[in-house]
């Protein structure tokens, strides 16, 4: 005897034991992607230029520099930037410091330039660019 059309069948254990397996394949797939994708960066402070800069009116050093500071990153934060003077120099931040941390968070992708004066030392006449570290400033 044949069934009626209009009866359903009872779905095979085979097709629900394929559909379970085809569900729990998507969901790992999903929970890989999910634990595995890369993260966004953070912060990340580079110098992307030092260049020769006039200085301003009365700093009485023989030589300034600008140096440029971008957040590379992909989340905005505080930078902190440290000098460090080249061989027979010194180096300042403007404000008289050798360490410059920012007041606000430099978005990313936003370039900002620190100003810097470097004199030389007793038995020195060369000046030469001083080298800047910068990092996410600690919280």
């Amino acid at each position: 005897m044949q069934p009626v059309p209009s009866e359903r069948q009872r779905p095979n254990v085979t097709n629900v034991l394929f559909v379970l397996l085809l569900a729990g394949l998507a969901l790992g797939a999903i929970l890989a992607f999910m634990v595995l994708r890369p993260t966004g960066g953070g912060p990340v402070f580079a110098v992307t230029a030092i260049n020769a800069d006039p200085c301003p009116n009365g700093e009485g050093a023989p030589a300034c520099f600008q140096v440029l500071v971008e957040n590379t990153g992909s989340e905005a934060a505080n930078v902190r930037c440290e000098l460090i003077p080249a061989e027979g120099t010194t180096a300042l931040f403007l404000s008289g410091e050798t360490i410059y941390s920012s007041d606000a968070s430099i978005e990313p992708h936003t370039l900002i330039p620190l100003s810097v004066k470097v004199d030389v030392t007793a038995g020195n006449d060369t000046v030469v660019s001083p080298s800047v570290v910068c990092a996410q400033a600690s919280a």
